[in-house]
Formats: structure tokens, sequence, C-alpha cells
């Protein structure tokens, strides 16, 4: 009986999945007629438009319905509806399964472009990227072999500085010191890293190195702001993105230069000190901090979902919306809010919590006042998709304009990556990467979860056809076969 169970289990590994890929439907001409179009440069609704899309683009714009002999044209009626560019997630984790069902689920709920952002230690890191893997996925989404999300990074494994994670692999994987951080610069170029993504733990000589060989090897830096390095640093050193509101809680409070001097300051991560830095945050320290990001064009990318998860990791309601994804999947996200909550079970550790996430939520607000760019960015790999639709309602909570909103996942995104002149926006020649709406999404950003259409790579989605996909994704990603291959890269990633 064993061995048959084991038989099954390593036939199910390997059995492989066929791609999801674009519905073909014929038409090389969309015209969507008589749409409301969300403005994002200039914060209004241009009403009763009739917009023109030809094969990957968009050809024209007018106030006047458009009329042209093409037999493969397909009119869309978009009376009462609303348009907006497609949806970035600037901060996704993809897996070596990201492909076999995560991928067409980015694209059903909008997101057609995403930022990865940690790529594999090694071979047997199954829940991290490759550059080989997203250079041969961005491949067939272009070649509309499989529906899914262009990445515009390829991510480096994380820089946490040393850790025993290393211990069998190159020792300048370690960036201990400034000779490491060349090394590793090198070692990245040589695999076509295009993001290096820092994490806590790095040594100051060593972080201020790395920032100077990834600049002068055209790699940007982005990821959490090392502890021992303050934030009007990093950005000085040229950091692109600083991630997780948590960082301008960290660096904006009486104590925080004593902190980062001190020995390990990650370590003293506890309720006792984050009741601290709340009770002595201090305004003009996060003005400096602030204005630094805002005068080295850094981007701000908050994740509020990942500090909503610390705060209700005790609440089963809360966990429901992990009820739908994989048991593995489900497996590995209690953990990790159940490691949260062993933390600290006191009362007062939850309210801690709770505080820090609301604090966050201030602090962006007044991050977009000071013009720091936002980034929308979920962090939450189990949930692709929907979970940005989330995130943007934790956004449109601090207080912005649901203009605003949009642009953290539109117009900001393509204006990082140098972009804006393809994507962002709708205007005629630009990408034709966008959105239906059945409601207005900027009376209410939820509105964003009511997709009538979508047009992604030349391809135009009706509803039926998304919801038939979505349906297609779910029973995938909870079937036999699924969770199999998941079992199996959990295994192989114990042994990392």
């Amino acid at each position: 009986m064993i061995l048959t169970c084991i038989v099954v289990f390593v036939t199910l590994v390997f059995i492989p999945y066929s791609n999801i890929g674009f519905p073909e439907n014929g038409y090389s001409e969309f015209v969507i007629n008589n749409v409301n179009i969300v403005d994002l440069k200039n914060d209004t609704i241009l009403k009763n438009q009739h917009i023109l899309v030809e094969g990957k683009r968009i050809k024209e714009i007018s106030s006047e319905p458009i009329r042209r002999n093409n037999n493969n044209q397909l009119s869309i009626n978009g009376t009462g509806k609303y348009l907006i560019p497609a949806l970035w997630d600037m901060h996704v984790h993809l897996t070596k399964r990201s492909s076999n069902s995560a991928y067409a689920q980015f694209v059903t709920n909008g997101v057609m472009h995403v930022r990865d952002m940690r790529g594999s230690y090694n071979d047997r890191d199954h829940f991290a990227s490759t550059p080989i893997r997203i250079r041969k996925w961005n491949q067939k989404v272009t070649d509309m072999e499989l529906l899914g999300p262009i990445v515009h990074s390829i991510p480096s494994f994380a820089i946490e500085g040393p850790n025993p994670m290393f211990d069998n692999s190159p020792e300048y994987f370690n960036c201990a010191n400034s000779e490491q951080a060349k090394m590793l610069v090198n070692y990245f170029k040589e695999q076509g890293v295009t993001l290096i993504k820092t994490y806590n733990n790095i040594p100051r000589e060593a972080f201020f190195t790395l920032m100077g060989e990834a600049k002068k090897a055209g790699i940007e830096v982005a990821g959490h702001k090392p502890v021992r390095v303050s934030t009007i640093e990093a950005a000085n050193a040229g950091m692109k993105s600083m991630e997780h509101a948590r960082f301008l809680i960290w660096e904006s409070f009486k104590g925080s230069q004593k902190l980062r001097n001190s020995d390990n300051p990650k370590e003293k991560d506890n309720t006792e000190l984050r009741r601290l830095m709340l009770d002595n945050h201090d305004t003009l320290l996060l003005k400096e901090n602030l204005e630094a990001l805002k005068n080295n064009n850094t981007y701000y990318c908050p994740t509020h979902l990942t500090r909503k998860a610390d705060a209700y990791a005790d609440d089963e309601r809360f966990r429901t919306r992990y009820d739908e994804i994989n048991p593995i999947f489900r497996f590995l996200s209690f953990e990790d809010l159940d490691v949260t909550l062993q933390e600290d079970t006191t009362d007062l550790g939850r309210e801690v919590y709770h505080d820090f996430y609301s604090k966050g939520l201030e602090i962006t607000k007044t991050a977009s006042e000071y013009g720091v760019k936002v980034l929308a960015g979920s962090d939450v790999p189990e949930l692709p998709g929907t979970s940005l639709i989330d995130e943007l309602q934790e956004l449109s909570a601090t207080g912005l304009s649901n203009y605003e909103v949009l642009r953290t996942a539109t117009l900001n995104p393509s204006e990082y990556y140098d972009l804006d002149t393809i994507y962002g926006t709708i205007e005629a020649g630009k990408s034709a990467d966008l959105l239906l709406l059945s409601q207005n999404p900027i009376q209410d950003i939820s509105n964003l979860k009511g997709i009538y259409g979508i047009i992604s790579n030349g391809t135009y989605l009706n509803k039926e056809e998304i919801e038939n996909l979505k349906q297609k994704i779910h029973s995938r990603n909870n079937g036999l076969l699924m969770s199999a291959k998941l079992f199996c890269d959990m295994l192989m990633y114990m042994t990392i």
C-alpha cells in the first residue's frame, strides 16, 4: 500500500501541465463604443468615448463613432461601462508553478504586469523564480502561448547578509563585506539579473559597495531597507524602491539612530519596541525621510496587506480569504499567521500590531502628500490578482483619492520602468492592455472586482470567458496534481 502511494505520488509530480493560453476569437480589431474612460493624468472621466484597438495598440480615441470596413472587427458595447489601463502588481513572488495557474489568475483579475521580488537561492528553491524561467514565460506570453502577465524584472535571491542558509553556497553569497558585495554583483550580472533584492541584515560597508557596483552594472536595487542604514542614506545611495510601510515607522521615532547603531537591530523587534516606536513617532523625522525619498525619486511600496495579516492573524474571518486556495498554500499561509500569533499572545501584543498597521496607512497618506511616488504591491503570493485589489482597497482606506490609488497600479509603475509612453494611461498609440468595468472605480475602488471585459495582448475576453477561466483555474489549483507538485516543492525547499 505504501509503495503504491509512493508510485502514485511520484507519477503525479512528473505529469506535466498544459499551459492556459489565450482564447482564439479571430478578431484583428476591436471597437469599444460609448465607454467612459478614466483619465488618470487629469483626474477626470471622459464620457461616451469610442476607442479603436488595432492589434495590441490603441489606434484611435474619438467622441464620435468610429466606422471601419473590417469584417474581422469586434464591436463592444461600452454603454455605462468604465475603461481603465491594465493593473500592475509591483510586489509579487513567482514560484516554479506560477505559469500553471497563477499566471492566468493574474490576468482574469486585471493584472497584466508584475514586478517579481525574489529569485531562487538554488535549484531546490521552487518557491521562487529563476532568470531562465521568467524569460521563457515572458516569451510565451508575448507569443500568446501562455495567458499571463509580463514580468518586468529578473530578481536576485534576497541579500540577507551573513546567514547559515549560505553554508553550502559560495561564501560571497553572504555579502558580509565589500569584496563579497563586488563578487555578488558580478555573479548577478552574469546571471542576467535586473533587480537586486535587499533584505534586513546587510552590513553597512557591504551595502554601500553593493549599491555602487549595481549602479555600474546597470542593475536596479530594491527591497527592504537594511536596518543598519538610514532611509536617507539608502535613498541617496540609489535604491529604486523601498518595500513595506514599517520601515518608515522604524525610521521616524526618536530612538531610530540609536537602534540602527546597536548590535543586531532586527533581533530587538518585539511588542515593547514597536510600542516605543509608535509612542515616540516624530513627524519631523518622517518629513526628512519622505523628502529624501522624493528628492531621489525613490519609490515607496507599502504592502499594507502584510501588516494587516499581522494585525488580524487571530481573526477567523480574515483567514477565510484562504478558503478557496490549494491546501498546501493554505497550510503555509496559516503557518505564517500562527508564527506571528505565537510571538506575543497577550492582548497588548495584538493591540500593538493593530496600531502598527494603522500607523502604516497614515504614513502612506502623508508620503503621497509630500510627493513620494507610491507603488501598489500585494506581497501575497497565495492570492494572485485578487490580493492586488485588496491592496488597492487598503490604499483607498488611507484617504488617497481613487485616482491616486489607481495611479499606484498603472501610471506610477510604468514611470518606474520608464515605460509610460507605452503603458499606464489610455491614449492613442499606447498599449491596449485594458480593463472594462461594470461600475465606476472612482466612486468605489472595490468596483475593480466587477470586470466586464479584458483586452490583453490583442485578445478580448468577455465576462463569460473570464468566469470560465476562473473556474478552470480553481479546479486546477485545488486538484490532486497541483497538491502533489506543491508538496514536493515544499520538501525540496526544506533542503535549502
